[in-house]
């Protein structure tokens, strides 16, 4: 996101994933995000905004964006009717 500061976006790592052309892509971008959905000590809904060294939330929590944990579905989804 920012190579100057510790933090992602966790909504955009899920598009991004969802347009990788393979498998072993789409999970080097996702299991670390399972990690910190997982794993996290913040006691707020899921932040689609955290640290990357600690898992805690920088600001956002419970945002519609985290709707985009869901892209490889519709990916999936839209490919097969194709």
């Amino acid at each position: 996101l920012d190579s100057r500061k510790d933090y992602t976006k966790s909504d955009w790592i899920m598009w991004t994933a969802a347009m990788s052309s393979d498998q072993a892509t789409f999970e080097k971008f996702v299991d670390p995000l399972y990690k910190y959905v997982n794993e996290t000590i913040s006691r707020v809904p899921i932040s689609d905004w955290h640290h990357t060294d600690s898992g805690k939330w920088v600001g956002f929590r419970a945002r519609s964006v985290i709707g985009g944990y869901w892209m490889q579905v519709l990916m999936n989804k839209v490919m097969n009717n194709q």
